[in-house]
């Protein structure tokens, strides 16, 4: 289950590691300052693209992002793996039924 709780601290954690205010982040990112801040207090769900270019900007691999570490990672790679190559619509589907469950 994806905890975005646990994104949105992922993400704070990676932007003060590098210094970065909210502000320049979400600069960065193309977003406003709310949509960032609501992101990394787990109120709001970041979109794949969005998941991408954190990714990006930090250095590390989208599935970091998502699950942590990379014992985490390991157990999540082959879900992750399919659910990766699958169109936006989809893997909105999987995130609105995982959401049910």
């Amino acid at each position: 289950m994806i905890n975005f709780k646990a994104i949105g601290m992922r993400i704070k954690n990676l932007r003060k590691d590098k210094s970065l205010t909210q502000e320049k982040l979400a600069e960065m990112l193309d977003i406003s300052i709310e949509h960032l801040s609501r992101i990394e207090n787990g109120s709001f769900r970041p979109s794949i693209t969005l998941i991408e270019k954190i990714s990006d900007i930090f250095c590390i691999d989208e599935s970091e992002l998502m699950f942590g570490s990379k014992t985490e990672i390991n157990l999540n790679d082959s879900l992750y793996e399919k659910i990766a190559v699958l169109p936006e619509n989809k893997k909105q589907a999987i995130i609105n039924l995982i959401d049910l469950i």
